[in-house]
Order: structure tokens, then C-alpha cells, then sequence
């Protein structure tokens, strides 16, 4: 059974052209390793998407054991 992990992050956001704070909910499997389950903004449909510090802070969790 996984673990579920709630975690925010805060950085600027170019869409909003304002500093955000996002909520982020990671799965835990049982090798300790994290998987983003949910995060509270729409990265994926943002034209700034590959330049966002905010969601690279949040995608870089799921590469922590």
C-alpha cells in the first residue's frame, strides 16, 4: 500500500506574474520513491511550463528516494 505525501511549494509564476504557492499530493511506494499524483495548477496547459521553478522544485521530489 502507498503512502500519500502532501507537500507546497512557493516561486514565482510567470502566468500569474506573481509569486504562487502550490499544493502538490505524491504517492510513496514502497521503495521510498515519490510520485506527483496531484498539483494544484495547470503546468501542463502553461506556456511557461519549461521554465517554471515552481513545478521544477515539485517534479524533483519524485526523484528522492
Amino acid at each position: 500500500m502507498s503512502e500519500i505525501v502532501e507537500e507546497f511549494f512557493t516561486g514565482y509564476c510567470k502566468s500569474h506574474n506573481s509569486t504562487k504557492r502550490i499544493f502538490c499530493e505524491y504517492s510513496r511506494d514502497e521503495d521510498g520513491y515519490f510520485s506527483l499524483e496531484y498539483v494544484d495548477c495547470d503546468f501542463d496547459k502553461c506556456v511557461y511550463n519549461g521554465e517554471c521553478l515552481v513545478i521544477q522544485q515539485a517534479l524533483a521530489k519524485e526523484e528522492e528516494p
